[in-house]
């Protein structure tokens, strides 16, 4: 198999005058990209068995095939390359192979500056990852485990006569999986909403009652952790941190005077930012396993070791994944630098509001590990008076905690 320089991109779709309008729409972007276009599955997987094809863009009405049903072949054979459905069908509610095999859906009609942006963002995204392996494992994600208490919690609910959308959002809200899982679907264009949605609980209500209930029994697209897995790595102790974080975030937000839009962004990207952990424990738990060790044993920042023996950290995975399944890109940005101090700037305050709320917790809160949480950068980045304030409302919230 070929393996080429430049992005390759394979557009498939029936209607060969729409394969046509695309290579007009591309054809100043061939120095960026190497594009292949096909009819059929049949043809689709002939070129992605000679040449390496990063993103894939599929028509969901195929001669022969439905879109999803290649997807899911083509998960299962290229798990690296990333799966668009591209559709000009009027999907209000989420099918079950979309949620399962395709990362972003993409609604037509698309103009073309919508479609250049997005294959932009997927094809940037890529180069973000250092590790084809790391890369590959994350591209065949459909979906991620939570929490078996809060799992049997929400499937209790979702099987109660007297649940509503507010109880389901709110059981939600407290999993990291369920909450990506949930915000994946709402932000695709299948609700072509005006704006990103960043909270779960309003994705909920968006999506309702029927379509969580019917997604979570009938379609799967939530599961459950291992028990073994959960105490190893101490995944409630990390479920509880993000929760902390993503609560001081939207306060120290708030105290920063971002907007209600922003708050709500910094707080998505506080409950995600060890979402990369949550990745790598629960899919390559054999490497894990020996990197926490090894951290542990010789007293250095998980995220350094992570990077020297997978070649990227927990916060590049966990904003891949994000960045992948559509998720708003302020909050992809803020996971990703949150391990950062270098990049993190006094303008950029939706980034450093996240990279604070984990300093701050990790610097007054945690009995182990303080040695590897230096505020002095953060202090360099803010005057004397917002410093002395964020502490004060870290402080404040560490105090409720125990009280």
């Amino acid at each position: 198999m070929q393996k080429q320089e430049s992005s390759v991109i394979l557009f498939i779709d029936s209607d060969n005058n729409q394969l046509q309008s695309l290579k007009r729409s591309l054809r100043d972007h061939r120095h960026k990209w190497i594009n292949y276009y096909a009819e059929n599955a049949v043809s689709a997987l002939e070129i992605m068995s000679q040449i390496e094809v990063d993103v894939v863009v599929c028509e969901t009405q195929l001669t022969g095939i439905s879109g999803s049903e290649l997807l899911k072949q083509i998960q299962q054979r290229y798990p690296r390359t990333t799966r668009l459905l591209f559709s000009g069908q009027a999907l209000r509610t989420p099918a079950q192979e979309t949620v399962q095999y395709a990362h972003q859906f993409i609604a037509k009609p698309c103009s073309k500056t919508e479609l250049i942006n997005i294959l932009q963002r997927v094809t940037q995204l890529r180069d973000t990852i250092g590790n084809p392996a790391m890369e590959a494992l994350v591209n065949s994600l459909d979906t991620l485990p939570s929490l078996p208490q809060t799992y049997q919690q929400l499937i209790a609910a979702l099987q109660s006569k007297s649940a509503n959308v507010k109880d389901i959002g709110q059981i939600i809200a407290q999993d990291i999986g369920m909450s990506t899982k949930i915000l994946q679907m709402v932000n695709s264009a299948f609700f072509g909403l005006p704006q990103h949605v960043a909270s779960p609980e309003h994705a909920v209500s968006l999506l309702g009652m029927e379509t969580v209930t019917n997604l979570a029994l009938t379609a799967g697209i939530f599961t459950q952790l291992e028990s073994t897995l959960v105490e190893e790595f101490e995944l409630e102790a990390l479920w509880q941190h993000s929760l902390a974080v993503a609560t001081l975030s939207q306060r120290l937000a708030n105290a920063a005077g971002l907007n209600p839009q922003e708050s709500e962004m910094a707080m998505l990207a506080g409950l995600l930012h060890d979402l990369g952990k949550v990745v790598l424990a629960t899919c390559d738990s054999n490497e894990y396993r020996r990197i926490v060790r090894q951290s542990k044993r010789q007293e250095e920042p998980l995220c350094l070791v992570e990077s020297e023996s997978i070649w990227c950290s927990h916060a590049t995975l966990g904003a891949y994944l994000m960045g992948l399944w559509g998720l708003p890109f302020s909050a992809v940005e803020a996971v990703a630098m949150h391990h950062t101090p270098d990049q993190q700037t006094s303008e950029h305050t939706g980034c450093l509001v996240v990279y604070a709320a984990n300093l701050l917790l990790h610097a007054m809160g945690d009995a182990d590990g303080k040695s590897h949480y230096d505020t002095g950068h953060l202090e360099s980045l803010l005057s004397p008076e917002e410093f002395t304030h964020w502490r004060a409302i870290t402080a404040e919230y560490l105090d409720g905690q125990t009280a």
